[in-house]
């Protein structure tokens, strides 16, 4: 029978607690504060027990020190980007979305390759939306805004509001949990925006793609991120995907790409190579798939060596990392 018990109890997980011990002043005295249990020694230990049992007059209180650790953080954190850096890590570091830390930094709203070495960036506690109270804004029409629940912003402690008849005061921050803004990626890559007409020996692309370069993948595919960053080694060759002919092939800051690379491949599909350290290739030109094109680079709003890589269809970005081979 005690071996049965034994084995139950020895299946149970018992939670993480603190114990302290108060003791309880008796008649005309007044009680102490004590140690921790943890820092007990034997001798000291002794004195509060007695055949397994704690003596009389004192209180033993357990507190659970898992709950208060995993207490909820209310304030916002400031992060200062380092090199390697990229918006998808940095989110998943604190447990949130991508589009949060985007969402929460001018800088970087509309396009989370803007991110720079010495950035300092607002790290939301939750996932949603950080407003700037403007003059007229009022709960119902952030919660409007936002696609949010208005109660979700008043039950949000750091927003230190009452109710939702609450006036807001303009300039103030407010946390709008689970609220989301528009995205739209940029458009480029589009059939026919170039003036570069197509040249009569071009290849045309099989559908299938390569990698462009080797490396692993520092930034995936998401909603503010229409590509695959691949990080390698500062001038490591970068390939053409598919075949097809150079429509551009640009340096300079490109809107933070830095120098970039798009190839179009006749059959509907444009590919983006961005942040080179240098171009082989200039417009107008064939290139046949696997055909060095560049060199891996920082250039642009770049937080390391690595290539920025898109696959677009009639200009909409599709994940590359359901099309390379």
């Amino acid at each position: 029978m005690i071996a049965a018990v034994v084995l139950v109890l020895s299946q149970v997980k018992i939670p993480e607690w603190e114990l302290t011990l108060d003791p309880t002043p008796g008649p005309g005295a007044t009680a102490a504060p004590t140690a921790g249990l943890s820092g007990f020694t034997g001798n000291v230990g002794s004195a509060f027990f007695d055949n397994a049992s704690l003596r009389p007059n004192f209180v033993l209180n357990l507190v659970d020190k898992k709950a208060q650790q995993e207490a909820p953080r209310q304030d916002i954190m400031y992060y200062q980007v380092k090199a390697g850096d990229t918006v998808l890590a940095i989110a998943a570091k604190y447990g949130l979305q991508p589009e949060t830390l985007m969402w929460s930094n001018a800088n970087i709203e509309q396009n989370p390759d803007r991110l720079s070495i010495g950035d300092e960036l607002r790290i939301l506690p939750i996932d949603g939306v950080l407003h700037v109270v403007k003059p007229g804004d009022t709960l119902s029409s952030l919660a409007n805004k936002y696609d949010a629940a208005m109660q979700a912003i008043v039950d949000y402690a750091g927003n230190g509001l009452a109710s939702i008849n609450d006036t807001l005061p303009v300039g103030k921050e407010i946390v709008i949990p689970g609220g989301a803004k528009p995205f739209a990626a940029p458009v480029v890559g589009l059939p026919g925006a170039y003036s570069v007409e197509r040249p009569s020996d071009a290849l045309a692309g099989s559908g299938n793609f390569s990698w462009p370069g080797a490396g692993y993948i520092s930034q995936g595919y998401w909603g503010g991120h229409p590509a695959v960053d691949i990080a390698g080694w500062l001038g490591s060759p970068v390939a053409a995907a598919d075949s097809g002919y150079v429509v551009l092939a640009g340096g300079g800051w490109n809107s933070g790409y830095g120098n970039y690379v798009i190839i179009d491949h006749g059959n509907g599909y444009t590919t983006l190579y961005a942040h080179l350290n240098s171009i082989f290739v200039s417009a107008g030109e064939t290139v046949s798939k696997g055909q060095q094109v560049g060199t891996m680079g920082n250039t642009g709003n770049s937080t390391g060596p690595h290539l920025h890589f898109e696959i677009r269809y009639s200009g909409v970005p599709y994940n590359p990392a359901n099309y390379l081979r």
